[in-house]
């Protein structure tokens, strides 16, 4: 079976569903399905075999060992049977986006197109997001399918434009309708699994000047002294640190301390040049959303008194002053 050089993961399961890199013994099925279906498709005629075998072997077989093609495409089985075939297409490695492409056996449209579809996205937006790392995916759609609509919105798309008269349709002019899903996941990685280059990446944060001048210990990290300091991590299960990354962006790092049973002291560094507003509390309240259901029943912080911009977060996050001294606000939140 072929693979794909751009991925991690090759398959994606959901049930008795997968996908899988485009298989080459399902080219004729596919030729079939969209010339039933040329009408929503971007096909000016029904493709012959000859069509496909010359689309197979000069653009398909190119795809897989191309670090960043323009297309990522996926037979879709159900119990070992291609019943539908799809993926990403036009896609922009600069802007992290690409158009959806999918359709499934002509015969479970009527009964199926829901469930399918639906199957089909969950598996898709892990090659998307946590494979890809990309930031949108959307669909440009004819509007013949007006059925198609619901069941985007109901897996979380959101209907982004409308092209009015933008394409001709047995003579009459039609819109084309467009919905996106925007990347709104994080990577939560423990340090003690980060790679070297994501060290190196986490080290370059924790020195920058403006991240230093907040904390308590402002020196300047070394990398030998980094490295110790995971090693030791790794023996040490009162001490979580992780890294937090977007679209491959390492966006902050969050660490805890264990102090008792149930109460973790926490710090946080935000990346200040990949920070947009509202981000930080967002992926915080993920982690400490997790926390939670870990068992963990409260966690402190301390802020600098002259630092207005944290004290804000905190307070707006839930945090309690509990005490202060010449030099720090004490908080608490309780998770439970």
């Amino acid at each position: 079976m072929p693979s794909y050089t751009c991925l991690h993961q090759q398959e994606h399961h959901l049930g008795d569903h997968l996908i899988v890199p485009l298989r080459y013994e399902d080219r004729f099925l596919i030729m079939k399905w969209r010339n039933e279906q040329i009408y929503h498709l971007r096909q000016a005629k029904p493709l012959t075999e000859e069509d496909q075998q010359r689309y197979f072997d000069n653009v398909v077989s190119k795809l897989y060992d191309n670090p960043k093609p323009d297309q990522i495409l996926f037979s879709y089985l159900e119990k070992g049977v291609c019943i539908g075939y799809g993926g990403l297409v036009h896609i922009n490695w600069i802007d992290r986006n690409a158009e959806i492409s999918f359709i499934m056996d002509t015969q479970l449209e009527k009964d199926y197109f829901a469930e399918h579809w639906s199957n089909y996205l969950t598996m898709l937006k892990k090659v998307a997001f946590s494979d890809l790392k990309l930031h949108k995916i959307y669909t440009y759609a004819f509007d013949l399918r007006p059925h198609l609509y619901p069941m985007l919105e109901a897996n979380g798309f959101v209907r982004e434009a409308t092209l009015k008269d933008h394409c001709c349709f047995e003579g009459k002019y039609k819109d084309v309708v467009l919905h996106s899903f925007i990347n709104d996941q994080y990577d939560i990685v423990n340090y003690v699994n980060c790679t070297q280059e994501q060290h190196l990446e986490i080290l370059n944060l924790r020195n920058l000047d403006d991240v230093r001048k907040w904390m308590v210990n402002p020196e300047v990290i070394s990398e030998e002294n980094h490295f110790q300091f995971v090693e030791r991590l790794k023996e040490n299960p009162d001490r979580l640190y992780f890294a937090i990354y977007k679209d491959g962006l390492l966006v902050g790092t969050y660490n805890l301390t264990k102090e008792k049973d149930g109460v973790w002291e926490r710090g946080i560094i935000a990346n200040p040049n990949t920070k947009i507003k509202g981000e930080t509390a967002k992926w915080e309240g993920i982690i400490l959303a997790d926390l939670s259901k870990q068992g963990i029943k409260t966690v402190t912080a301390k802020v600098k008194q002259d630092n207005p911009r944290s004290i804000k977060y905190h307070e707006k996050l839930g945090y309690q002053e509990q005490s202060r001294d010449n030099e720090y606000i004490y908080y608490i939140l309780r998770l439970q």
